[in-house]
């Protein structure tokens, strides 16, 4: 298995982010925190994949650490999509053919619960969110997209991602084989351009 798994939006305000995306049509559910990263995010299923709000709640900690500095550098002019990921089962697969280290990640849910996955390419992801990092959960039913969630707007799934590359073949390794509805374009500054999102109406496209 490998496929589209998650889409983050950087916020500024989790609360205020929140806000905007139930004025959208979704149920947002509360993640919970990223222990020692200083960070905290809020998560939309769709299903098979979903949308996180990611958003600083401990300046102080997060500027300690890579993570929360490039989230902070990034969403210093506005909220904006800052990395995306494919999940997988065979990460220890993926990460020796691709050259990359596997490392243990966890998330304290509101109600005191424990989320730990492993994840590869994230140091990476943060230098070019262009390209995408990989997610392996430890235990499948942990995983965010499956959680049940109602939209307003009946949203059902993630339909495209569009992306202008800063590394056309590296992206093509990276999401060799992978079912992710993504959408190349051409242009001078590479970026994550916009979502779009299937629903009984028609595509929502949220802006990056």
């Amino acid at each position: 298995m490998l496929e589209l798994s998650q889409i983050i939006f950087g916020v500024r305000d989790l609360d205020g982010a929140t806000r905007r995306f139930e004025g959208l049509g979704f149920e947002v559910l509360d993640g919970g925190v990223h222990p020692g990263l200083g960070t905290a995010n809020r998560v939309i299923p769709l299903g098979g994949q979903y949308l996180e709000l990611l958003g600083v709640v401990d300046r102080s900690q997060a500027e300690q650490t890579p993570y929360g500095r490039v989230l902070l550098e990034r969403t210093a002019a506005g909220d904006r999509l800052v990395r995306w990921s494919l999940r997988t089962d065979h990460i220890d697969d993926i990460a020796a053919r691709l050259g990359l280290d596997v490392e243990a990640r966890r998330r304290e849910r509101p109600d005191g619960r424990l989320l730990t996955w492993r994840a590869a390419g994230l140091a990476l992801s943060l230098d070019d969110p262009t390209t995408p990092f990989f997610m392996q959960w430890d235990d499948a039913d942990d995983y965010p997209g499956a959680q049940r969630a109602t939209h307003p707007n009946g949203a059902r799934r993630i339909a495209a991602l569009t992306i202008i590359p800063a590394d056309p073949h590296r992206l093509t390794r990276w999401t060799e084989g992978a079912d992710a509805p993504v959408r190349r374009r051409e242009g001078t500054t590479p970026r994550l351009l916009n979502v779009e999102i299937d629903t009984p109406r028609g595509r929502l496209v949220i802006p990056g």
